[in-house]
């Protein structure tokens, strides 16, 4: 779909894009009564809104790329396809519920991502090992309906974030042993900059980037093995939004903790009532490994205004999480 992939579409727009936007929603489950005649108009907006929202996804009623990928996505159910390891991994419906159910019998498939990565294969290849399968790390027809008989009645909850718990309680309690990485977006270079010298003067380990692609992001906090991944993005509204990587059978402990800290401080630290908190499949925390929130903050004006308090905030709030990580 990357090569016929439309454009992003919004209300008002007409074409042939948006008559597959809305048979593609329709696929998925919502919007079953919508026609499909090529105009996107209110009910398409309501769909596109309500898609987003059930899916962790920032809701604005706008099909972008993430939604588009996400409802391809949402088109595999487990025993569509053979899932294997490949380059490029496969993603799907069908991944999450296979890693799912996998967490719940036991087998630490790693995060509920939708994403057949080496965990995923490797806790296959243990299943198939115990249940007298052939090992192959394929599941195909007879691991399919292996797992399903077998995880029919296990409760929807996984290994993985009980593993990843214990991994964050045995690092280390101090900031100065944290390598913390800021992504920013231009608007708020000032506060990533700000924060960055903060947390170097406490002996913390930084690194920047701003105006990177999403995925480029993810992918360098990856490859960098960071501790901590802290996005920093602007709104247009005098908010706060902190979000942390969330799905069905996951939610990342370290992500939730922090974001539970910052969620507290912020507001006052922008003279708001309250911040908004809340587990998301948002790409760059679906793809991150790590610890890793994302905060919506603005609008500029009011972050260039509390500057020096907003980064200081943001300093002690990393730095009350590594004392308690999880």
């Amino acid at each position: 779909m990357a090569d016929t992939q439309p454009p992003t579409l919004k209300r008002g727009d007409e074409s042939e894009g948006v008559a597959l936007l809305q048979q593609q929603l329709a696929t998925a489950g919502f919007a079953l009564a919508l026609a499909a005649n090529g105009s996107f108009d209110a009910a398409t907006a309501a769909a596109v809104a309500d898609f987003q929202a059930s899916r962790g996804l920032t809701v604005d009623g706008i099909c972008g790329p993430h939604t588009w990928t996400a409802l391809q996505e949402a088109n595999w159910s487990l025993g569509d396809r053979n899932l294997y390891l490949s380059r490029p991994m496969l993603r799907g419906d069908d991944v999450a519920e296979l890693q799912l159910r996998l967490g719940s019998l036991g087998f630490d498939a790693g995060r509920v991502d939708g994403i057949f990565g080496s965990d995923t294969a490797d806790a296959l290849k243990e299943f198939q090992v115990n249940s007298g399968l052939i090992a192959d790390s394929v599941c195909g027809e007879d691991t399919t309906a292996s797992l399903k008989r077998m995880s029919a009645r296990v409760t929807p909850a996984t290994v993985a974030a009980v593993r990843e718990r214990a991994k964050l309680q045995r690092a280390p309690r101090r900031l100065t042993e944290q390598h913390i990485m800021i992504a920013s977006a231009r608007d708020m270079a000032s506060v990533a900059g700000e924060l960055a010298t903060g947390l170097r003067r406490s002996g913390a380990t930084v690194s920047e980037i701003s105006n990177w692609p999403e995925t480029e992001r993810s992918d360098e906090a990856n490859r960098l093995e960071v501790d901590v991944y802290l996005g920093l993005l602007p709104s247009e509204e005098a908010e706060c939004r902190v979000a942390y990587f969330a799905t069905e059978g996951f939610v990342s402990p370290g992500g939730h903790r922090l974001a539970s800290i910052l969620g507290q401080r912020l507001p006052a630290a922008l003279g708001i009532d309250e911040a908004d908190m809340r587990g998301m499949r948002l790409p760059v925390l679906r793809h991150t490994r790590m610890t890793a929130v994302q905060c919506l903050i603005g609008p500029p004006g009011l972050v260039q205004a509390r500057l020096s308090p907003l980064a200081r905030t943001i300093e002690g709030s990393l730095a009350q999480w590594a004392t308690m990580p999880a």
